[in-house]
């Protein structure tokens, strides 16, 4: 029983992580969506059932709605007393480093997606 309510628990955090880092509009809400692609906020244009990477999301045309996705991994449980995050823009990456010496990585005990 433990086992099972230990299973339930771990699938209910990853449902949620996985929910908070994904978004869906669908077409019909959006302006200017023409038959047989998706328009993007910046005015890009893309086919049904393709793919693209914008802003460090991975999203997807779909006949009824777009879907985009972070592409980054969060570090989670570092000491964030001598340690802090630095974003990588460039490609879509943290790195954690000491606060005193950003030049020595310190240990990250887990990602997030």
């Amino acid at each position: 029983m433990k086992a099972l309510l230990g299973s339930l628990l771990f699938l209910t955090a990853l449902v949620t992580a996985c929910n908070a880092v994904c978004s869906l509009e669908y077409r019909k809400g959006l302006p200017n969506q023409p038959p047989g692609e998706c328009v993007d906020p910046d005015g890009g244009k893309h086919p049904i059932n393709s793919f693209w990477v914008k802003d460090c999301k991975r999203c997807f045309c779909g006949q009824d709605a777009i879907s985009c996705c972070s592409q980054i991994a969060t570090p989670v449980n570092f000491d964030k007393e001598k340690c802090q995050q630095v974003f990588h823009p460039e490609n879509c990456t943290y790195s954690v480093v000491e606060k005193e010496n950003p030049g020595k990585f310190c240990l990250v005990e887990n990602w997030v997606l």
